[in-house]
């Protein structure tokens, strides 16, 4: 980018964070409401073209500067926030898998394994459905975690640079799929949970994990082979470097595995496993997948990381503390996840009445629709907006909003409607204040923000189809 365009791009983005406020409004949007817009439309400019390092530190200090929080509220929600406590153990992990040469003896695993010979998509559409079908039974951000680690050693092998389109598409491709593996089953997913919840609460009917997981496995395997065939007919990457690299000479170079790798492997899996059973294990055993889900996501990654401490092996712990706290965590992520947590904290509080106003503006719109027009302008609603806005405000402020009027409509599904909104709001692919995956994504250095803009929301317009044209009847039929 030339200096002059860098220039023009500085005096729109702080254009927006400091004169919108003084646009005139009416009605329940205030100068804060404004002023919050501007720095949450400002700051997606600012990361776009200026990175994500001093710009995260100031997001937050704009949000602490107009008095939208607090200073002790942002660093609550922000780097005290028990997402980045997560990470950093989980990065450390990654670290000496790495070290070890376990995450290299994966990663040549899934490129020359005889599947994955057959061609580099067939590679490529392997490894993006492992990520979906994991993400499936855990944390999205988990198994996310679970696949950079690989796919980053896979580009080591082939000499992939960052700013190269192949390995951009498969860091976002992966942050993608976890969102569309999250939507397809209720088990260990919160924000799937939460609209099957308030059902049952306020109707007394229940969605049962098997119907929920019929609907969320169909319409999510649609998405994902709508998103495969948008990387290869639109994006287009080069991916000769899969093509003409003979992956099984790799396997020569192997060594025997050691004991090293051993172990990090059994507890890499062993903190995999307990994610998993955070959300399967209370369907059998109540008391114990209660008191296992109260863990968290971060104290089994806290778990294998003291365990890597405490072992040796020939005198020497597996991990050492030190060394992988800093060689090891990308604290330049860290920061830039932790002021995205602040931006869609601050954007939604009650005080400054935007999500109020989004809910009173779209209510007249939605509430005089026929149905399959109400189920259609509903889901464009809230995945085009979850693109922007935290998953559990989506989940939450549409079924407020959406199930009253369908209910007074008559001819909607209620039913069917909380499924779409159920798997709709994990739909979030465009912005990295949508999810912490995309957040991660987008701080790696491996994924342009404008290419994560564009493709999606094409994605997200692909989405909204499935689910108001296969996903809603399919719903109904299940729960008709």
């Amino acid at each position: 980018m030339r200096i002059t365009q860098k220039k023009i791009m500085y005096l729109i983005s702080f254009a927006f964070i400091f004169l919108f406020r003084f646009i005139p409004v009416s009605g329940m949007l205030s100068a804060d409401s404004m002023q919050m817009i501007g720095i949450f439309i400002g700051m997606l400019l600012l990361w776009n073209f200026a990175g994500i390092g001093w710009t995260s530190l100031l997001c937050m200090t704009l949000i602490v500067a107009f008095q939208i929080m607090t200073a002790t509220e942002i660093f609550a929600n922000g780097l005290g926030n028990w997402v980045n406590s997560f990470l950093y153990a989980f990065f450390m992990i990654s670290f000496v898998m790495s070290e070890t040469g376990l995450s290299r003896r994966i990663a040549i695993w899934c490129i020359s394994n005889k599947y994955s010979r057959r061609s580099p998509w067939t590679f490529i559409v392997i490894f993006l459905f492992a990520s979906v079908f994991l993400s499936a039974f855990m944390s999205q951000t988990a198994a996310l975690l679970v696949f950079i680690p690989i796919a980053e050693e896979i580009f080591k092998e082939l000499k992939l640079e960052k700013g190269t389109r192949l390995p951009q598409m498969i860091i976002l491709g992966l942050a993608m799929c976890v969102g569309i593996g999250s939507s397809m089953t209720p088990i260990g997913h919160a924000i799937v949970l939460i609209p099957i919840q308030f059902l049952a609460r306020d109707t007394g009917i229940t969605i049962d994990v098997l119907n929920y997981s019929i609907f969320g496995i169909l319409t999510g395997l649609l998405v994902f082979i709508a998103f495969m065939v948008i990387y290869k007919l639109i994006y287009r990457p080069d991916v000769a470097p899969l093509k003409n690299f003979d992956a099984t000479k790799l396997r020569e170079t192997l060594s025997p595995i050691s004991k090293q790798e051993k172990i990090t492997a059994i507890v890499f899996v062993s903190v995999i496993v307990l994610w998993i059973l955070q959300g399967t294990l209370s369907n059998f055993l109540p008391a114990f997948g209660k008191y296992l889900s109260s863990l968290g996501n971060a104290i089994p990654a806290f778990i294998g990381v003291i365990v890597l401490c405490i072992i040796e092996v020939d005198g020497k712990p597996i991990m050492d503390f030190k060394d992988a706290s800093t060689k090891g965590v990308p604290w330049n992520t860290l920061i830039f996840n932790a002021a995205v947590l602040v931006l869609s904290a601050a954007l939604v509080q009650d005080k400054l009445g935007v999500t109020t106003f989004l809910v009173e503006s779209v209510s007249p719109i939605v509430s005089r629709l026929s149905s399959f027009g109400f189920v259609l302008v509903a889901t464009a609603l809230l995945v085009m907006l979850k693109q922007f806005i935290s998953s559990t405000i989506m989940a939450t402020v549409f079924y407020a909003l959406l199930i009253p009027i369908a209910i007074g409509v008559g001819n909607v599904n209620v039913v069917a409607l909380t499924c779409i909104i159920a798997a709709g709001a994990s739909y979030a692919w465009s912005t990295p204040p949508s999810t912490i995956p995309m957040s991660l994504a987008a701080g790696s250095g491996w994924v342009d923000l404008k290419v994560m803009l564009k493709y999606g929301l094409m994605l997200a317009v692909v989405g909204v189809v499935v689910l108001a044209c296969v996903g809603y009847p399919v719903a109904s039929w299940l729960f008709h």
